[in-house]
């Protein structure tokens, strides 16, 4: 019987151990599960990132422009360019801030864009983490399954052998009774 004790002992240490990766996978599961349910709600940021990207290039890329028209402003100015008093600007004021604003328009734009575009890049990496994520634990939980069922056949197997072995000797020991009762000699045969 020792041999069934012990593979029942290693049938619930494998057994234990299993059911604490699975634990530990399960809780990383559902933190990294949150994680990507913070993504989704969002748009592939954490809460307030993507505000805080968004206002960004909405109000400093203006800031940023608003410098170089002061600047372009000052440099006409110096040359008459830029008008004053009661005389209009010059063709060049016009096309120079025409040029200037619309590059701050195309520059805001395309970090929106980009902030967007972004932000579905990180979704579908929070995504494919989480199918690998759940992939590990259905590992765990299936390597547990096998510990388990090999365990539970090591056991049967201990048992088995255990009980061939006595009745195989109880059989046996028969068996040579019997022999010695019907052989030559024997207290049938007298």
């Amino acid at each position: 019987m020792g041999g069934g004790g012990q593979s029942t002992q290693q049938m619930a240490t494998n057994n234990q151990v299993a059911q604490q990766q699975l634990a530990m996978q399960q809780q990383y599961l559902g933190q990294y599960n949150n994680y990507v349910q913070q993504l989704l709600q969002g748009g592939g940021y954490l809460p307030g990132v993507k505000t805080a990207l968004t206002s960004q290039a909405i109000q400093g890329v203006p800031q940023q422009y608003n410098q170089v028209a002061q600047q372009l402003m000052t440099n006409l100015g110096s040359r008459g360019a830029a008008g004053g008093g009661s005389q209009p600007g010059s063709g060049l004021l016009g096309q120079g801030l025409g040029q200037l604003y619309s590059s701050e328009e195309q520059q805001k734009s395309n970090l929106l864009n980009q902030i967007t575009a972004q932000g579905q890049q990180n979704i579908a990496a929070g995504e494919a983490g989480i199918l690998g994520a759940a992939g590990n634990v259905a590992g765990v939980g299936s390597s547990a399954l096998g510990g388990a069922v090999t365990a539970a056949g090591n056991a049967d197997q201990s048992s088995s052998n255990m009980w061939g072995s006595i009745l195989g000797g109880a059989l046996g020991a028969a068996g040579t009774a019997a022999g010695a009762a019907l052989g030559k000699g024997g207290i049938l045969n007298k």
